[in-house]
């Protein structure tokens, strides 16, 4: 199989800090960067867009646009507090899965070696990303990254 090719410095930074969570001598071969959220994901964000709202409120916060601007921010928190950011790794021995960091493509920490036998299909989509179930576990994909996974798929 081919060497993967690097195209930006998110690419370089999402290789380099997954190799280093491998074995000297291991290839990888394929890189994508996902997620998965909780399910009550968005129950959550609304509550703590509701909770700064009415702290905004008592704190004394006068226009509605500084209030709602906080509010935003506190749900936004919520929501990516809740998500799960993970890196499916394609190496020369096998599939990995990671876990990213959430703010930077950058891997953290070595979760798992997959079993060859996982399944990994597509679920679902839009335009900009696509749902993958790798186990049984639900990820969104960007379509930057739909390339590798379909190729894991096909292991």
């Amino acid at each position: 199989m081919a060497t993967l090719a690097l195209s930006g410095i998110r690419d370089r930074t999402l290789h380099n800090s997954t190799k280093s969570f491998l074995a000297e001598d291991e290839g990888i071969r394929a890189l994508a960067h996902m997620w998965t959220r909780h399910h009550l994901w968005l129950p959550y964000a609304a509550g703590a867009f509701l909770a700064m709202l009415a702290v905004a409120v008592v704190v004394g916060v006068e226009q509605w646009g500084g209030r709602i601007g906080l509010a935003i921010a506190g749900g936004a928190i919520a929501a990516m507090a809740s998500t799960e950011y993970r890196i499916l790794a394609l190496t020369s021995e096998g599939l990995v899965l990671l876990r990213s960091s959430r703010v930077r493509q950058k891997a953290t920490e070595l979760i798992e070696r997959l079993p060859s036998s996982i399944e990994i299909a597509p679920v679902g989509g839009n335009l900009v990303m696509t749902d993958w179930r790798v186990g049984s576990v639900v990820y969104s994909v960007m379509k930057r990254h739909q390339a590798a996974i379909v190729a894991m798929s096909q292991q």
